[in-house]
C-alpha cells in the first residue's frame, strides 16, 4: 500500500515534468505594435479600440508561444484593421452590432512582420491578411464562434500557420 502511494506522486511529477518540457520547446515571443494611432479602416468605431488591440495581441502572442521555437522573436506592426461585417450603429439595443453578409465585408488586417532568431532576420514582409470566405466555416483553430473577434482570430491563426510553421 505504501508503494502505490509513493509511485503515484512520482508518476504525477514525471508527467508534469514531461509536459513542462513540451511547453518549453515552443515558447517563441511575439511583439505587436499598432502604428496607425487609432486611424484604422474599421476598428475603434463602435468597439473599444483598446479592447480590439488587446484581444488581437493576446491571440498572436499565444500563437507564437505555441508554435515558434523559444529562440525566435516575431515583431508585428499592425498598419490597418478592417473587422468582419459592417457596423450598424443605428441599432439601439446593440450600438456596436456588426452585420455580416459575406460580400465585401470580410476581415482584413494589413501588417508588417519580421521574424528573427537572435540578431539574424529569418523573414520579413508586409501583407494584407484577408479571409474573403470568412462565413463558410472551416477550421476553428480552437476558437469558439461566439468568441470576440472570432473571424479575425481564425484568419490570423491560418496566416500564422502558413507563414511561420509551414502548415496549410
Amino acid at each position: 500500500m505504501t508503494r502505490s502511494l509513493v509511485r503515484q506522486p512520482l508518476l504525477a511529477t514525471s508527467i508534469a515534468l514531461a509536459l513542462a518540457g513540451c511547453s518549453i520547446a515552443h515558447a517563441g515571443t511575439v511583439d505587436v505594435k499598432y502604428v496607425q494611432d487609432g486611424q484604422y479602416t474599421d476598428a475603434g468605431r463602435g468597439r473599444d479600440l483598446e479592447q480590439v488591440e488587446w484581444s488581437l495581441t493576446q491571440h498572436l502572442q499565444q500563437l507564437g508561444a505555441k508554435s515558434l521555437p523559444a529562440r525566435q522573436t516575431l515583431s508585428i506592426e499592425v498598419l490597418d484593421i478592417d473587422l468582419a461585417g459592417e457596423l450598424r450603429p443605428w441599432h439601439r439595443v446593440w450600438p456596436d452590432a456588426r452585420v455580416m453578409r459575406g460580400s465585401t465585408d470580410w476581415p482584413r488586417i494589413k501588417l508588417h512582420y519580421t521574424l528573427r532568431e537572435g540578431e539574424q532576420v529569418l523573414s520579413t514582409g508586409e501583407e494584407q491578411v484577408a479571409d474573403m470566405a470568412y462565413l463558410t466555416g472551416g477550421r476553428s483553430w480552437g476558437l469558439h464562434e461566439g468568441q470576440s473577434l472570432y473571424h479575425e482570430k481564425r484568419m490570423l491563426s491560418e496566416w500564422f500557420a502558413r507563414r511561420f510553421t509551414g502548415r496549410p
